[in-house]
């Protein structure tokens, strides 16, 4: 009994921290989004979604993303895809520039919370983890490497690449009777890092 009552204290807690998560990155985008400079359209083998970013002194800027994570979705392992975000600080390492327009390559360091699956079964090609369903949330420490395209009007490019090194916490598979929870390694944060990141953006002061 004092095992399944510990369970349903984990789980209670579980959730609680789950909606937390989400609600402090819900008021950090409210108050991100009133001093925005940029908005853009995110576009990746990771997901779709938005992202904004603000500017700051020495051409370094911060950057908010959230994307619908399709990890799963195009080998039917899930119907619906998951719920990533990331806040970003980025700092300019150079910079060229050339009739009005400017090539920034910089590198970041930040935070990243969601709710999504995991590739956590095996290594390399594994079925079973193909097929399995695992939604749970994830945080981690994010670090990124990139190059910003400014054209010197409305519109500009990023182009970039994101590491996640952090945690996946998840009902575990083997004790659905029980509630049970599971915490492993997030292993796409670190699989994904070469898969590329970009993003038009729409200037809006």
């Amino acid at each position: 009994m004092d095992k399944i009552k510990v369970f349903h204290t984990f789980v209670t807690v579980y959730r609680a921290f789950r909606i937390s998560v989400f609600c402090i990155f819900l008021l950090l985008g409210r108050g991100f989004a009133s001093s925005a400079q940029e908005a853009g359209v995110f576009n990746s083998p990771k997901g779709i979604g938005a992202c904004l970013s603000t500017w700051s002194g020495g051409g370094n800027f911060c950057t908010l993303t959230a994307y619908a994570d399709i990890y799963g979705v195009a080998t039917s392992r899930c119907q619906y895809p998951g719920f990533r975000m990331n806040a970003m600080r980025q700092f300019t390492l150079r910079t060229l520039e050339a009739n009005g327009m400017s090539m920034s390559f910089y590198a970041g360091t930040g935070l990243s919370a969601g709710y999504v699956r995991d590739h956590d079964k095996g290594r390399w090609v594994d079925l079973s983890s193909l097929v399995s369903d695992n939604p749970g949330v994830m945080l981690a420490l994010s670090g990124d490497v990139g190059c910003h395209f400014d054209f010197g009007r409305s519109i500009g490019v990023d182009l970039s690449f994101t590491a996640d090194a952090g945690v996946h916490i998840r009902r575990n598979e083997a004790e659905q009777a029980y509630r049970a929870t599971s915490v492993s390694v997030f292993n796409n944060g670190l699989w994904q890092v070469f898969y590329p990141q970009f993003i038009i953006y729409f200037k809006l002061k």
